[in-house]
């Protein structure tokens, strides 16, 4: 018998497909400005608003390991770490995007992972980098234009096309290894086919599509929504619109708050970079550190 649970996953991963396909009928059909508007929307809105409840998770997450927790506390502790990334960037942008590729990495893989794994091993943990990093090195060499000055203008790193595609090729095929094992040994519950159909449809959408449009759809899509419904599930048992209504309704100080922290940090910078899209990854790193380890932690 099937749980309702796995029921609704199945309709939620059927609801990403049609909106998938049909941002790929968009990508062709409309022009990339457009697509870069409804980007910075969708980001703005669904993208910030999947971390924007972090804090709330840590405290709940607290309480229910150690009892009594301070909500202050966890709110300076947080604002500290998004501080911290903020500052490393400025002075060691290197360093600092070259771990946020990778914990970004591991976080996409994780969420897209999780639910399939059958055993838990220390293997894990590379599974999850190996896709996530497939993902953007995907974007990074099939944008390559775009994406190379995007990633000059945060780190100083300049690499020729040739370079993104030996690192994608050679994280595919590590990763083709890895799941290869994990199917033999029977630790996965999925269908290859059917990671292998998204794969593709991922790589027409990055190939059709604007860098902006096309990370913005894997990303709202097949990252966030998931996330936000994950989230959902652990703060009050079920997803559905009125626990929806609840997220929101203690989430959204947070949201607004982050949203003015991006605003802020564009007017700051703007002299100094040529694109808004640089200045919202230096704002998306910061938060990203502290939200993967929240979503590290209830996923476990």
């Amino acid at each position: 018998m099937i749980k309702q649970k796995d029921l609704n996953f199945v309709k939620l991963r059927n609801v990403m497909i049609v909106m998938t396909i049909f941002a790929l009928w968009f990508s062709v059909f409309f022009s990339e400005q457009i697509e870069g508007y409804i980007s910075y929307a969708l980001i703005f809105s669904f993208g910030i608003l999947h971390g924007s409840n972090d804090i709330q998770l840590i405290h709940i997450n607290a309480m229910r390991s150690a009892g009594k927790v301070s909500r202050k506390k966890v709110f300076l502790l947080y604002v500290s770490t998004v501080l911290a990334i903020l500052l490393t960037f400025s002075f060691f942008p290197r360093v600092a995007f070259i771990f946020f590729i990778i914990i970004s990495g591991f976080h996409f893989g994780e969420q897209h992972w999780n639910k399939y794994l059958i055993k838990k091993t220390v293997w894990n943990k590379l599974l999850y980098t190996l896709y996530g990093l497939f993902i953007l090195f995907m974007i990074f060499y099939i944008k390559y234009e775009q994406a190379s000055q995007v990633i000059n203008d945060i780190s100083g790193f300049q690499f020729q096309e040739d370079v993104y595609l030996t690192i994608t090729s050679v994280i595919g095929i590590a990763l083709i290894i890895q799941l290869s094992f994990y199917l033999y040994f029977d630790f996965l519950k999925v269908s290859i086919l059917e990671e292998l159909f998204f794969l593709g449809i991922f790589f027409i959408i990055f190939k059709t599509a604007s860098l902006l449009w096309g990370f913005c759809v894997y990303f709202i899509v097949w990252h966030s929504i998931p996330s936000l419904v994950d989230q959902m599930n652990y703060l009050y048992g079920i997803s559905n619109k009125w626990t929806l209504l609840q997220y929101l309704k203690s989430s959204w100080k947070y949201w607004l708050i982050s949203l003015i922290g991006l605003f802020g940090l564009y007017f700051l910078l703007k002299e100094d970079n040529q694109f808004f899209a640089s200045i919202m990854l230096y704002f998306l790193a910061a938060i990203t550190f502290p939200h993967v380890i929240v979503m590290s932690r209830l996923e476990k």
